[in-house]
């Protein structure tokens, strides 16, 4: 069995469908659980563009339950998704009880902390380059 389909068994709960273009949550959103992917697609999406693409395995929406601050992107399911919901007591179990849970959460938000600080980075490096005008003739 792989590590993904052991990890979506001791999460348990009933999975969520969503259809394409269903939305998870919205920023701003108070969370209360985070999501795996267990089949499909999800958006992470911030200011109009796709920050993120999540497919099985992977997890979202853990920074609720970390800081318990409102959502700081949307996410959407690109075209129809399962998820595994997982509320505050199974991530802190989870958390507690699967130290590679644990390493994988901390890899995930270092992952997106360093894409977060580049594009911060090349957003700051854009030059503005002034133009000449172009000379008169006649």
């Amino acid at each position: 069995m792989a590590a993904t389909d052991v990890l979506l068994g001791r999460i348990g709960g009933e999975p969520v469908t969503f259809p394409e273009g269903g939305v998870v949550f919205i920023k701003g959103d108070r969370g209360n659980v985070a999501y795996m992917v267990r089949r499909g697609k999800v958006e992470i999406r911030h200011a109009g563009r796709v920050v993120e693409s999540m497919t099985r395995g992977e997890v979202f929406g853990e920074m609720a339950l970390i800081d318990a601050e409102p959502r700081s992107a949307s996410a959407v399911a690109v075209g129809p998704t399962e998820l595994a919901v997982i509320d505050k007591d199974a991530f802190h179990r989870l958390i507690r009880e699967d130290p590679d849970f644990a390493i994988y959460v901390m890899r995930l938000l270092s992952r997106r902390l360093r894409a977060t600080l580049a594009a911060e980075r090349a957003a700051e490096e854009l030059v503005t380059v002034p133009v000449a005008p172009l000379p008169r003739t006649g």
